[in-house]
Order: C-alpha cells, then sequence, then structure tokens
C-alpha cells in the first residue's frame, strides 16, 4: 500500500513539473517578441504585454473547476523563475491564497445578497481584532471601514463619489489608506500594529465568494472558531490539512459553513510579478480568481 502511495505522488509530481516546463516554453517563445520591443517600448507597456501574457499561462496551469491542489501547493512554495542571460532578461512571478481569511467586503450587506451569516461573521472578527489589540475608537474605526466600501457617509445620508473602479476595498493598500486615516484622526497607533492580512482579505466579492477552506490562517482559525492559538499553530498545516479535517481530529465540536468555507483549494491568489527592464527592476501585481484577473497595480520601479 505505501509503495503504491509513493508511486502516486511520484507521479503527481512528475505532471506538475512537466506543467510547470510547458509554462517556462510558453514564457520562453514568448520573450524573443518582448525583447524585439524592448527599444520602443517603455515599462509599463512592457508590464503589460508580461501580465496578459502571464493571465493566459495561469488559464492553462488552472483550469477552472478543477482540483489543482498539487499545483497550487507548488507555485505558493516555489517562485516562477525566468532567466535570459544574452539579454539580461530576468522575471520573477510569486502567488500567495487571496481568501485565506474572511472578506472585508462582507461588512456592507450589499455584497452578501441576503446572507447574514457572512455578514456576521466579518462583524465579529473584527470585533475581536480590535478588542484583542485595545482599539481606542472601535466604533469609528468600523464606521471608517465600512464607509471606505460602500462609498457612504459616517451617517448614511450622503453618497460620497469616490475614483476608483468598483465599490469597496479591492487591495490592501487601499485598506491600509483607511488605517492611515484613522490613526490620523484619533491619534491611536495601536491601529498600526494589527497583522489586518491575517484576519481579512482584500478583494471584490460576488454571491458565489467562499474562504479557502485549505489555505485559512491560524489567527483567522483561532478567532472564527474561538479555538486557542497555541492549538492551531501546533496542528493546522497550511495547504495540507482542511477546515473540516482540522476540527475533527482536535475533537472540536463545532459547525463548519459550505457557504461560507470551500472544501478544497481555490484557484485565487495574489500574484506579484518583477521583471528587468533596461536598468531598473520594475513590479506589477493583480488577483487572479477562477481564471479572472482582477485589481492590476503597477507599482513602478524598484
Amino acid at each position: 500500500m505505501d509503495k503504491r502511495k509513493r508511486g502516486i505522488a511520484l507521479f503527481i509530481t512528475l505532471m506538475v513539473i512537466a506543467s510547470i516546463m510547458s509554462i517556462i516554453a510558453v514564457s520562453f517563445s514568448y520573450l524573443e517578441k518582448v525583447q524585439k520591443d524592448a527599444g520602443r517600448t517603455s515599462a509599463i507597456i512592457q508590464g503589460d504585454l508580461l501580465y496578459k501574457n502571464t493571465i493566459n499561462i495561469l488559464k492553462r496551469f488552472f483550469p477552472k473547476k478543477q482540483n489543482n491542489s498539487e499545483k497550487l501547493k507548488l507555485i505558493y512554495k516555489v517562485p516562477l523563475i525566468l532567466m535570459e542571460s544574452k539579454s539580461g532578461f530576468n522575471l520573477n512571478l510569486t502567488c500567495t491564497p487571496l481568501l485565506k481569511a474572511v472578506p472585508i467586503n462582507w461588512l456592507d450587506k450589499n455584497f452578501i445578497w441576503k446572507n447574514a451569516e457572512k455578514r456576521n461573521l466579518a462583524k465579529d472578527i473584527l470585533s475581536m481584532v480590535m478588542e484583542q489589540y485595545s482599539i481606542e475608537e472601535p466604533h469609528k474605526l468600523e464606521q471608517l471601514i465600512i464607509q471606505e466600501i460602500t462609498g457612504e457617509s459616517s451617517e448614511n445620508q450622503d453618497y460620497t463619489p469616490r475614483i476608483k473602479q468598483q465599490r469597496g476595498i479591492v487591495s490592501q493598500q487601499q485598506f491600509n489608506r483607511v488605517i492611515t486615516n484613522y490613526r490620523l484622526l484619533y491619534d491611536d497607533p495601536k491601529v498600526l500594529l494589527i497583522p489586518w492580512d491575517l484576519y481579512f482579505s482584500f478583494t471584490e466579492v460576488n454571491p458565489k465568494t467562499k474562504i479557502d477552506g485549505v489555505y485559512l490562517t491560524p489567527e483567522f482559525i483561532s478567532l472564527a472558531f474561538e479555538i486557542p492559538i497555541e492549538i492551531v499553530s501546533d496542528s493546522w498545516i497550511v495547504g495540507e490539512s482542511t477546515l473540516v479535517s482540522f476540527l475533527k481530529d482536535n475533537s472540536i465540536v463545532a459547525p463548519v459553513n459550505k457557504k461560507i468555507y470551500s472544501k478544497k483549494a481555490l484557484n485565487a491568489m495574489h500574484c506579484e510579478q518583477i521583471y528587468a527592464y533596461k536598468e531598473g527592476q520594475y513590479k506589477f501585481n493583480f488577483n487572479y480568481i477562477d481564471e479572472r484577473s482582477t485589481n492590476f497595480e503597477f507599482n513602478g520601479k524598484e
């Protein structure tokens, strides 16, 4: 039986390696075109070309509605690095799980479409985090976050148009501006000490959005299921455990809402790509969810 398991594991590993080799082959075939255009295009245009090519590769590598768990493990652990010695071109792609905690946009009832359980979870996590870190004005902070999500004033009387692509908080950079604003308004430096990305995800949502039941952060599990963080840290293996198996193995009787948590790893990731252009290094990032890319941000020269 052990030999069969080792054989299956080896087969999966070889399949993943073969898939990565195909990605590298596609990328290097594209490299020639990029280099020919390098003398007459800007770094931004180069970034846009690389971005579109990367999305096409991810679509091939992570087909929608398929179990891509093994390939997800690989891309999260091993960055994809491409180098071409003759021209000096290099590219580094790193991806991390996107829906590893509760989406911050679930705080807005207009996002969760009559599913009060999602909004209640987001509100509970926010309340517990603010209490844990002794935030001095928790109500004001919650108001500022919801105001940024909805575009409405704290009194919900006036709508303030904002220059952005869509309703909601779609990146941690956008969320950080809210945190900085609260810090300045209420002189509460403790808000800057909170590792917000361990408790919340920052991306667009739709009625089918779920939290990744395989790549949850231990900190989120601890608060959401009221389990001491020591227990979670000792037995939760990110990318290996599932929420259901973790609770069962630790004899924790707690229901897992199938509308909130996925059973398997989701094709949802945040990716960052760094590339060389002439004498500089440039970076862009984006979210990738089930063959759709959102929130492309070009961060300029490193």
